[in-house]
């Protein structure tokens, strides 16, 4: 359905009905019986046409009118001049002549058609959403308050785009080969220049929704400039959360938008929600029975972020039997292509005032960028412009700062290289790296890019940082552009391995779905086949296979455990073994290692140890290295987490009463140490972590 906005001008003979009414009322700014019994006129003479007229504003000679039609034809001013003039000859109209007619969104025309029944324009029986349109129940224009889902609508541009233009486009927006490939297909003379229906539609693939909706823009005007589309409105549904199904006001958004684009943002309105497999069914199957029932006249582009894929895959899965869907992906550039893309966004805001030195302290030592990033640098110019150049007096304020947890915001690569020890490790996050950018600038120049298996095994005993060193990975490659999300899934038997026939493969497909552009680390591996009965595991063993070769482009799989079992786990899949491209051994350390962490530990928590402390510590090392299984970093934690509850204690005997400083609160004493960490190890290989 498309609406439209229709401005007229008009004439009529001085003893019609419409004149004496005019002049009875004219005092009076028209009334509202006059315009009613002309909306009502519009309405009974409407025939079999799918067009409707509603006059929402009125002054002499000029009218105002919301114009909508269920027909896949563009009005032309010609042809409703006459049609207006058609239904309401009885009011003896002549010289009617539009003087603009534009097309809206059915935002702007539901706020028009409000304003209308305020004024007491339109009556109750021919008010298009209390009857409906054409006599269609199911018209609405009402859904903009629904709270189980959001709506945004906007305006494909008027203005005509080439092929050229639409390519340097994509080229400001980095988007990849795959969407520049289908702006060719669109383009191209092969094709009608005309509508008969929606052979694709499309699915975007990027960081955040912000990226995406800047390709569907350029997708849907490239259509619309090649007369693929029949109108310029845009409807974006977002934040479906999971009672998002057979709802009226959906199906009204549905089936009111042919001739249109409906653009479904796919994550869902969970940001941390991980089960969409199970939660959103009933959401899936009602969008995919309508997506299915209007695919020809409306065109569908579903987006699918890397930070949260939500029920994107479930649902693609579904839906891809029944209509043709194209992917196309965010792409990436260099520093030269981000300045410039950041320049435009920036441009479009006259609030900024910015310089190139703002902009490179703002990429810092990065080299590749994402539309996505962009926009994130681009809202922290738009913080600091309001801060430091607009509301000045903030410019020196103190800034609130908690200290965090994870390592996320932290720049990975460094706190990889502060890390203890670590050197195998360390060295292969450099090649991992040196290679991208080799692999980029053949890129750069044309050259063919030579993509090789990055899945590797960590083996090491419990606390030699096994899971922290993955963490890590996964952020510096998404940093440097080799992994669109550095996603970090974490799994074990249980996430991988089903308790019936059938389970299995679709458990292990789903955590690949969730690592899609990330790290899917699989903790303890050999335990998908030691010591349990049945074929399951090996089931799941095969399923990890066949799905690292799918996603081969798009996931790294690390395998992580003890070094003799991982050995026995390699040897009973080759194909496994085969894909697996390095493999890091992560030593115990030696009680100067522990005594390195734990003063890098007691540094993040405002403590400094004395040497009384360090060598009292270092004999405590000394005596846990010779445990088997001993905990590694892990027991450094303990001892530490031990020596502040003793701490505590402590300091409560020795102030009773009184009030306790800060330098004694950040104080700890060789007498702190006195636990019993030690004994709480087995001589006995096999134990992990520690005992209770």
């Amino acid at each position: 359905m498309l609406f439209y906005v229709c401005r007229l001008n008009y004439k009529c003979d001085k003893e019609s009905r419409l004149e004496e009414a005019i002049e009875r009322n004219i005092k009076k700014n028209w009334g509202d019986a006059i315009i009613q019994d002309l909306n009502d006129t519009l309405a009974e003479n409407a025939g079999k046409e799918k067009l409707e007229m509603v006059i929402c504003a009125a002054k002499k000679d000029k009218f105002e009118m919301v114009v909508a039609t269920d027909s896949l034809e563009r009005i032309t001013a010609a042809n409703l001049e006459k049609n207006f003039m058609k239904r309401l000859e009885e009011y003896e109209i002549f010289e009617v002549k539009i003087t603009e007619l534009a097309e809206i969104t059915p935002e702007v025309a539901s706020r028009l058609l409000r304003q209308a029944d305020k004024n007491d324009y339109t009556s109750y029986r021919c008010s298009w959403e209390r009857n409906g349109f054409a006599d269609n129940e199911d018209f609405s224009l009402s859904y903009y308050d629904n709270r189980s889902f959001k709506i945004e609508e906007k305006l494909i541009p008027e203005k005509k785009l080439s092929y050229k233009q639409a390519l340097k486009a994509a080229e400001n927006l980095m988007t990849e080969k795959s969407f520049t490939d289908e702006l060719e297909r669109i383009y191209s003379n092969k094709n009608p220049k005309n509508f008969y229906g929606h052979p694709v539609h499309y699915k975007i693939v990027a960081k955040n929704s912000q990226g995406a909706l800047e390709m569907a823009s350029l997708l849907c005007h490239a259509l619309y400039a090649n007369k693929r589309l029949v109108g310029r409105c845009m409807s974006f549904i977002s934040e479906v959360t999971e009672e998002c199904y057979e709802e009226c006001d959906i199906a009204n958004i549905f089936r009111q938008s042919a001739g249109g684009t409906i653009i479904i943002e796919l994550r869902g309105s969970r940001e941390e929600h991980r089960n969409y497999a199970s939660c959103y069914e009933r959401v899936v199957k009602d969008f995919t029975a309508k997506v299915c029932k209007y695919q020809r006249d409306t065109l569908f582009i579903f987006i699918e972020t890397t930070e949260n894929p939500g029920f994107s895959p479930r649902f693609i899965k579904d839906l891809q039997e029944d209509i043709y869907i194209i992917e196309v992906k965010e792409g990436a550039g260099n520093r030269a292509a981000a300045m410039e893309y950041l320049k435009k966004i920036i441009k479009q805001d006259k609030r900024i005032d910015y310089n190139e030195e703002d902009i490179s302290a703002m990429f810092g030592d990065k080299t590749t960028f994402r539309p996505s990033d962009l926009q994130k640098i681009y809202e922290g110019l738009c913080r600091d412009n309001l801060r430091n150049n607009t509301y000045v007096t903030y410019k020196q304020a103190s800034r609130l700062m908690l200290v965090k947890d994870d390592m996320r915001g932290k720049d990975a690569y460094k706190t990889l290289q502060d890390m203890i020890g670590l050197k195998e490790i360390k060295s292969i996050v450099d090649q991992i790296i040196n290679n991208a950018k080799v692999q980029k600038a053949r890129s750069d120049l044309g050259l063919d890019q030579q993509k090789s298996s990055m899945h590797m095994v960590f083996t090491g005993n419990p606390g030699s940082a096994k899971t922290t060193v993955a963490r890590l990975l996964s952020e510096i490659m998404s940093k440097e552009g080799i992994l669109e999300s550095g996603e970090f899934i974490e799994c074990g038997r249980a996430d991988l391995v089903g308790e019936y026939v059938g389970q299995t493969a679709p458990k292990v497909k789903h955590q690949f779905r969730l690592a899609r552009g990330g790290v899917l680390f699989i903790d303890e591996a050999y335990s998908l086949v030691e010591h349990w009965g049945g074929s399951y595991g090996d089931e799941a063993i095969n399923t990890i296979v066949q799905e690292m070769e799918n996603h081969r482009n798009d996931v790294i799989v690390i395998f992580a455990g003890y070094p003799d079992k991982m050995k026995n786990f390699l040897e009973r899949n080759e194909g496994l073994r085969s894909r697996i491209a390095f493999h890091v051994d992560f030593p115990n350390y030696d009680e100067k290692e522990l005594l390195e962490i734990l003063q890098l530990m007691a540094k993040n928590k405002g403590f400094e140890l004395t040497p009384a402390i360090e060598k009292k510590c270092l004999d405590i090392f000394a005596k846990a290295c010779k445990k088997e299984d001993f905990g590694n970093g892990r027991f450094v934690r303990n001892l530490l987490e031990q020596a502040l509850l003793k701490q505590s204690q402590r300091i409560i005997t020795e102030n009773e009463g009184k009030e306790i400083g800060r330098e004694e609160l950040l104080q700890l004493k060789p007498e702190d140490f006195d636990v019993n960490v030690v004994e709480q190890y087995s001589d006995k290989a096999g134990g992990i972590g520690f005992k209770k």
